[in-house]
């Protein structure tokens, strides 16, 4: 038992923050980051080619402990932190929306990358390696054990029993393609729908779920667990923990300022610059898939009541100290494979131009992951970003309400500079020194080619062109 809630309280006080790059996500020039959220965006993208050198996203969120009463911003509380002097101290936060507590923490190192337009359809690739945590389900009372341990005096005594607590953490390397297509240009409307396709290999993998724990903590030593209906599944770090596959799908549609006939993107028929839009909705279904671990440990639990002497005296080394612990159980299954599930969501983005260059984007996330599933489960959340975008330079203030709080929105900021990208959803620990709760960072380095092969030829105002000669001419309307 002591085991199993040290997972909890492991997982739920890191520094666990919504993933989405609400910064970056409507921009026209995110490169190979649009399809991240949305595949078909990447049909008609605006720069005719991108190419990502290298990226990294930094995303933690919880609901259970702040840092507070830091002395200086989080930039040099981290250099004092590698000195080993820090300020301020770990506190709890205040209760959550619905007495119950969630965390999440996503680490991605971004690795080669490109996007290539070729006409009406795009294709695109790349690498990456994910890590990803979600702690979802304890009560306010589990809470205050993890928070302040098994012996927190006014809880002693009591009854309590838990539901739907879920412990997930896996880390993989994905390799991904990408292909949108614009499926209809007419009158002043596109539609374009897209895929990602991914092969996904497991580096590590952990599950914990309660679908019930009926327990009390008597005094300072003894625990009583009247009855638990648990599973578990881990497997240790290796080149090769697992493989599986994974997903999204999605539909983008756009009012166009122009007429959208036989709009070829990047092709001097159409043009040579993108077609601009009035408004732009988008939908799409994320993550799909999941992992399978073959080489692990993995199993069931399902026990009446069991008295622990002494929780405060327990030895879990190994695997053979796991089995006396759960000896006395009633049922115990064991597997050595267990299946994690990607973070699936639906999500909607609205993108609406205000004035040249200037637009405000709308964008929801609602993750799908069932309470009694081992799917981990991503970040509900809601944000309204205005950005200022040209070519080479870029702006965005994106305001995000994470997990429907709509008392605690956060602000953040994203800045690009060509192909270099850096942004935060979540700005202020950076900038001031209120209590932190969450951390978001992250950074780009690209490579983008604006214009296309088929558009780098220019006509000599000098020139005589006689008739009936077969020389080419740029068009006089653009998409005829």
């Amino acid at each position: 038992m002591r085991a199993i809630l040290t997972i909890v309280l492991c997982s739920a006080l890191l520094p666990l923050r919504s993933q989405e790059r609400f910064g970056l996500l409507h921009s026209n020039y995110a490169g190979t980051d649009m399809s991240y959220l949305n595949p078909a965006r990447t049909a008609g993208q605006w720069p005719y080619a991108d190419i990502r050198f290298v990226g990294v996203d930094l995303n933690v969120w919880n609901s259970l402990v702040a840092w507070s009463g830091r002395e200086q911003r989080l930039v040099g509380e981290l250099r004092s932190g590698v000195a080993g002097n820090t300020s301020g101290d770990v506190v709890m936060r205040g209760s959550p929306l619905g007495g119950i507590h969630r965390g999440f923490a996503q680490v991605n190192v971004l690795g080669p990358a490109f996007s290539l337009s070729l006409g009406r359809g795009t294709i695109g690739a790349g690498i990456r390696l994910r890590t990803y945590t979600s702690v979802t389900g304890p009560s306010q009372a589990l809470g205050n054990f993890i928070f302040h341990g098994l012996g927190f005096r006014p809880q002693r005594g009591i009854r309590y029993n838990e539901e739907g607590v879920r412990a997930l953490t896996a880390a993989w390397t994905e390799f991904s393609v990408n292909y949108a297509h614009i499926l209809k240009a007419e009158g002043f409307g596109m539609l374009s729908a897209g895929t990602n396709l991914r092969y996904q290999i497991a580096q590590a993998g952990g599950a914990l779920q309660f679908d019930g724990l009926d327990y009390t903590v008597v005094d300072s030593a003894q625990l009583i667990v009247h009855a638990a209906t648990a599973s578990y599944g881990f497997a240790m770090p290796t080149a090769n923990a697992g493989h599986g596959f994974g997903a999204d799908v999605g539909m983008v549609y756009e009012r166009t300022l122009e007429e959208a006939d036989g709009y070829m993107p990047h092709r001097s028929s159409g043009g040579c610059d993108p077609l601009r839009y009035r408004y732009r909705i988008g939908v799409s279904l994320l993550d799909l898939g999941g992992l399978r671990f073959r080489n692990g440990e993995a199993g069931s639990i399902h026990t009446g009541s069991t008295n622990i002497a002494d929780y405060t005296d327990l030895h879990i080394n190994d695997q053979q100290d796991l089995d006396s612990l759960l000896s006395t159980v009633t049922q115990w299954s064991r597997e050595e494979s267990f299946r994690i599930g990607m973070p699936t969501a639906l999500a909607l983005q609205v993108d609406q131009r205000v004035i040249d260059h200037g637009y405000i984007g709308f964008a929801a996330v609602q993750q799908l992951s069932g309470r009694s599933s081992t799917r981990l489960r991503r970040m509900n959340a809601l944000a309204v970003t205005p950005r200022f975008e040209t070519r080479y330079v870029e702006a965005a203030l994106p305001i995000t309400v994470q997990e429907y709080d709509l008392l605690r929105p956060v602000v953040g900021l994203m800045l690009r500079f060509d192909g270099v990208v850096i942004g935060t959803d979540n700005l202020l620990p950076f900038v001031t020194t209120r209590d932190v709760y969450a951390v978001d960072f992250y950074l780009r380095l690209r490579w983008m080619i604006h214009r296309s092969p088929f558009c780098k030829g220019k006509r000599k105002s000098n020139t005589v062109h006689r008739a009936g000669t077969t020389e080419a001419l740029p068009c006089a309307t653009p998409n005829d």
